[in-house]
Parts: C-alpha cells; structure tokens; sequence
C-alpha cells in the first residue's frame, strides 16, 4: 500500500472512530440528562464537554439559559472544553451575561470561564462587571482579570482600585452590597472593599509576575513599568 493511500485509509479512520466516540458521548448524555436531578444533569452537561466536538458543542450552548441553576453553571464552565471554537464560545458567554442577570453564581462561571480562554476579545465583558453589585460577580470579574493575563486588564485593574482605596478612606460602600441588597455597616463595607482590593492584587500579580503586595507600590510600579510593559512567560 503506498504512503498516500495509507494515510488516507488512517485519515478515514480516525474520522469513523471519533463519530463513534461523538455518537457515544452523546448517546450517555441524553440518558444521563433525563435525570430530574440538578446534580445528575449538571455532570451530565459536564461529562459530555469531555467530548469537544461540534454537535457536542451545539448540544450544551443553549443550557446556558436552561431552567436549573446548576446546569446553567455547569455549561458555562464546559466552554472552556471549546477552546477551538473560540469565535462561537466568546460571544455566546458574554450574550448569556444579561440572561443570567439574576444568577449570580453562573455570572460568576461565565466570567472565570471567559478569563480562562485567555482572549482579549473577552476583556469588555470582563472589565464591564467591576462594579457590580453583587460580590460573587465582581470578584469573579477581578480574578478573570488575572486568569486572563492580558496588558489592558492593567489600567481597567488601576482606576478600580483607585475607587476602592477613595471609598476606604471616605467609608464609602461604592456599588457593592451584601446578598440581601443591603450595605451594612462600616465593618461589613469595609470587609467587601478589602476582598475586591485583595482581588485586584492577586491579579495584578498573576499578570506581570511580580510580587507588590500594595495599592500604591502597584500604582507606583505600573506608572514605571507601563509604556515598556511586555506579558512574562
């Protein structure tokens, strides 16, 4: 057999063989996901973006507005198994954003999954929900910052941490408020403003690699490093 036809018959091989593993996973899948149970649906959901494919992919995009919370969270999550389907993924997760306004929880995934496919198509939406009420979501949006590692997150990472020291030091609440809606008092504003400040260094840290561990050593550092400001590996 020559070396063309070889591969050819290899090719067409390896094309039967991941149908067949398509047709399977998706076959569990829809046994698996008519499970009345939150839990059993959300890991079928999960399970099936083992098998990164296009009709896998198909099959979990629109269970980002399902009726379950937990499946919701759990396709968001399994975007990330689609990263060669980036220019479908981004946009569908950021189109989910405002369908799952009150979902803060799968906010919350859409925004780490978006910041873990590391594309700065996804920085809008990201650097979009800072100042969300919600805590779950803005902090979600701060750390994708980090996960993400993209040089533009720096200066959107910059003016939010310049508000969260200006509400500190005044004894401002800013947008956040507690899971009731409520601000509560000095301790319970000041506990959020520190978290997302705490949020807004670990990113700045994942960014550049280095290890400033202040709001103004980083605004200091970043007003040196900014014009000459390259990613490190």
């Amino acid at each position: 057999m020559g070396k063309a036809l070889l591969a050819l018959v290899l090719l067409l091989q390896a094309a039967a063989d991941d149908k067949a593993a398509v047709d399977e996973a998706i076959k569990r899948f829809n046994k698996a996901y008519a499970n009345p149970n939150p839990g059993a649906r959300a890991g079928a959901v999960t399970e099936l973006s083992s098998q990164p494919h296009d009709r896998t992919l198909k099959l979990i995009l629109p269970l980002m507005s399902a009726d379950v919370t937990q499946v919701r969270k759990a396709a968001a999550e399994a975007m990330l198994a689609f990263k060669d389907w980036k220019k479908i993924v981004i946009p569908s997760l950021q189109g989910a954003m405002p369908a799952n306004a009150k979902e803060p929880v799968v906010q919350a995934a859409i925004l780490t999954t978006l910041g873990k496919l590391q594309d700065p198509l996804a920085l809008p939406t990201i650097h979009g929900n800072f100042r969300e009420p919600n805590m779950k979501v803005t902090t979600a949006a701060v750390e994708a910052c980090g996960l993400a590692r993209q040089k533009e997150s720096m200066d959107a990472l910059l003016e939010l941490q310049k508000d969260v020291q200006k509400w500190l030091k005044n004894k401002q609440a800013g947008p956040y408020r507690d899971d009731k809606g409520q601000q509560g008092d000095d301790n319970a504003i000041k506990k959020r403003l520190d978290e997302i400040q705490a949020a807004i260094i670990k990113s700045f840290q994942a960014i550049t690699k280095e290890k400033w561990a202040t709001a103004p050593e980083w605004e200091i550092w970043w007003g040196k490093k900014k014009a000459t400001f390259e990613i490190p590996k």
